[in-house]
């Protein structure tokens, strides 16, 4: 990477002349280290001292085309030169503050620090000897979460949101704050239409899909799903059965999503259609939106689908599926092991076959999903959960945007998934849920840290490590990163 640095000073010119050679000190031996990272480092040729010297170093760094941009503090600065120099470059920041005893150096970070909290200025922060161990580590984690070919893929990923349409079919379930959304605040800041209609339009429009499209889609789950666990009154075949009205309502939903433009949805589900005989849980459907095949187009593009209606779920979703292509975990934070240090994170559906195996061949991710009749204790509507158990997979990103006094944030961890072998697995799912999906959860936070810094009851998830695009799509949809861990 090509690192930039400058360093500030007084602004009476007086001391800035008194302490010059002891900041190009600092920021020499700051350079060196950078570059005995194997990075190339533009150093500014002056200290910053007063507006003019904000502007051209800032100036000339920018020119260079750093990468990310080092604001060294050694001694007592004047925090609005730090605000004067962040206008000039658009690179990320990370403030540096060095161990001097002898002058208010971390004084000038501290009140740098909250002027660019007031301006709304990201930037990262690092107290410490640079020589330090802990703090060489941090310097490269903060590096590797600004790579530039990442950052790209994130901004892209978030502007790709802007003239997207999201369908809320009802409202958010059962009292959740966290899934209300204001419509004009989305259309604002993320360009995206919120397209509402009753669940009882899909209702209406489910009786409609016909029989011949019907009986293939039944067809087809009784040839790749594992097993169907088929129950009197609960879970029946046939075209008038209790399966085929869950797959009536997929096809109508399908249909609805590509006449209406619709990228990516909610549906309510618990109470509006769980509660009524003559409907069916939506389990199935969601499942089959968020896949990536069906009866129809066995390679399809999966329409990211939230249940509850939790519609900041499936914005949430929505941008994991522009950064990865593939599917994306909905889940329940449901069950903490302690003994084994995982997180059982279950739903009663919503997982796509696709997170059994990763595969890109369907049959074999369906080949591990067996349907089990809904739980009426659960549930008075009848017809099919998706159960399965997620494979594991060495590095997982978890994400979720929140808002905290109507200010969305974008909370981002890492973990990874595992498995104790079947007879384990089925031993833990039947300790919560077991006719539901299970994805086993290993999170690089602590226990602690996520229950005083995690805001919602859901969770999503996709394969591999996208921090630094994640990072980088907070920032340019206007909402704050919260990296736990």
């Amino acid at each position: 990477m090509r690192i930039g640095i400058c360093t500030f000073t007084d602004g009476r010119e007086r001391v800035a002349q008194l302490t010059s050679a002891q900041c190009l000190s600092f920021q020499s031996r700051a350079a060196d280290w950078f570059r005995s990272e194997g990075h190339a480092v533009v150093e500014a040729e002056k200290v910053i001292w007063n507006y003019a010297t904000a502007r051209s170093e800032a100036t000339a760094l920018a020119e260079a085309d750093c990468d990310v941009v080092v604001f060294n503090f050694c001694v007592w600065s004047y925090p609005d030169f730090t605000a004067q120099a962040a206008e000039f470059t658009e690179a990320p920041i990370l403030f540096l503050g060095n161990i001097n005893p002898g002058y208010p150096g971390w004084v000038a970070f501290f009140a740098s620090a909250g002027t660019m909290d007031e301006i709304s200025r990201p930037f990262g922060r690092i107290l410490g000897d640079v020589q330090d161990p802990a703090v060489q580590a941090e310097i490269r984690t903060f590096l590797a979460r600004r790579q530039p070919s990442k950052r790209t893929l994130g901004q892209e990923a978030a502007m790709r949101l802007r003239g997207q349409r999201y369908g809320e079919f009802d409202g958010p379930s059962m009292g959740m704050y966290t899934g209300h959304i204001d419509q004009s605040q989305w259309m604002e800041q993320f360009g995206v239409q919120v397209f509402h209609r009753s669940a009882l339009d899909l209702y209406s429009r489910m009786k409609r899909v016909s029989n011949d499209r019907t009986q293939a889609g039944l067809d087809w789950l009784k040839a790749h799903c594992g097993k169907i666990h088929w129950q009197e009154g609960r879970l029946t075949d046939g075209l008038d059965g209790t399966l085929a009205r869950q797959v009536r309502l997929y096809l109508a939903c399908k249909d609805f999503c590509k006449l209406e433009g619709i990228d990516f949805c909610g549906l309510t589900g618990q109470l509006d259609w769980t509660e009524w005989d003559e409907y069916c849980i939506m389990d199935v459907a969601e499942a089959l939106l968020n896949d990536t095949a069906d009866w129809e187009d066995e390679n399809k593009k999966p329409i990211i689908c939230a249940t509850e209606c939790d519609s900041n779920g499936g914005l949430t979703m929505q941008l994991l599926h522009e950064l990865s292509g593939t599917p994306v975990l909905f889940a329940d934070l449901r069950h903490y092991h302690e003994d084994l240090d995982v997180y059982d994170l279950v739903n009663s559906g919503e997982h796509a076959p696709w997170l059994s195996k990763y595969s890109g061949d369907f049959r074999k991710n369906w080949k591990q999903v067996e349907l089990y009749p809904a739980l009426d204790f659960y549930f008075r509507a009848p017809g099919a959960s998706v159960q399965f158990f997620s494979d594991p997979a060495d590095k997982v990103t978890f994400a979720r945007f929140t808002r905290k006094s109507g200010q969305y944030r974008l909370h981002i961890l890492t973990g990874s998934f595992v498995s104790f072998g079947p007879e384990r697995d089925r031993e833990l799912a039947k300790m919560t849920t077991w006719e539901w999906p299970h994805a086993y959860a290993r999170f690089d936070c602590s226990v602690k840290d996520l229950a005083q810094s995690y805001s919602s009851n859901h969770i999503h998830a996709i394969i591999g490590d996208y921090t630094a695009e994640l990072i980088a799509a907070a920032e340019a949809l206007d909402v704050e990163p919260i990296v736990l861990g």
